[in-house]
């Protein structure tokens, strides 16, 4: 009698820890399938605010196309996974259709970016797009030689963000008298140029930004010694200014980086 009951209370511990298995198991997968939905969620609406929430030229006919063939995955991924919410069917058609009439349109004129605060959220949501070319390449979707043309795409972009939200703040300064505060700034746009010009092709910015900073530099010069320090005071304050773009520009290049070093280790 005590086998047979020691053989009942065997069995029930097997299958109580079977029941346990099961439920974390089962717990895990819908706890990873919620971690999977909302990272769709928080790239789509990235990517739909990349394509919408700025002027048209400001990206590249190429990366446009890229943005909206990534809306339309990430579309057809929530579609899946979350099978009765009709909005994820009516938004992959919605940009499988502009994808459509973005190929048969041209080239916008290329516009840039005036705005620091824009400046600033373009650079975090090329970011995104830019990780989003990574895991393309890494899932063979796309290949070597179209990730390192969407790269150095996104790559210059962000650069020249950073270039003009540099310039805007000399501007900026230049309007409200600070000359050498101006300088500062243009010569933080000349850096980031010169950094990257291995293929001289930022020559022609770069003598426009010589140009301005040696003009500037003579009236710097003639300032009296007082308001010397009251520039170099304000450009203490103001140098979380410069952090906006220029962060963006620092991650993406540590990001690539990253990629790339993978890239020889694979």
């Amino acid at each position: 009698m005590s086998a047979y009951v020691i053989a009942i209370v065997f069995l029930l511990l097997i299958l109580l820890a079977g029941y346990l298995f099961l439920s974390h198991s089962i717990e895990k997968r819908r706890n990873q399938r919620q971690r999977v939905i909302t990272a769709l969620r928080a790239r789509r609406n990235a990517f739909r605010d990349l394509a919408t929430g700025f002027p048209t030229g400001f990206l590249s006919h190429d990366l446009t196309a890229l943005l909206y063939r990534a809306l339309v995955d990430c579309c057809e991924q929530l579609s899946i996974l979350e099978p009765k919410d009709p909005t994820h069917a009516e938004q992959s058609n919605l940009y499988t259709n502009l994808l459509s009439t973005h190929k048969e349109g041209s080239q916008q004129p290329k516009v840039r970016l005036d705005n620091p605060k824009q400046i600033k959220e373009a650079g975090q949501l090329l970011q995104e797009l830019h990780k989003f070319v990574l895991q393309q390449s890494a899932s063979k979707v796309i290949n070597q030689v179209q990730t390192d043309a969407y790269t150095d795409q996104i790559k210059r972009l962000v650069l020249q963000m950073s270039v003009d939200g540099h310039i805007f703040n000399a501007r900026q300064s230049q309007q409200v008298g600070k000359i050498k505060l101006a300088v500062h700034y243009y010569t933080l746009a000349r850096k980031a140029l010169a950094a990257e010009n291995n293929g001289h092709g930022f020559d022609k910015q770069i003598t426009q930004l010589d140009t301005v900073i040696a003009k500037l530099q003579e009236k710097a010069d003639a300032m009296p010694e007082g308001a010397e320090n009251k520039d170099a005071a304000a450009t203490q304050n103001k140098s979380s200014a410069e952090g906006g773009s220029s962060k963006e520009w620092k991650q993406f290049n540590e990001e690539n980086d990253k990629w790339k070093k993978k890239q020889i280790y694979d």
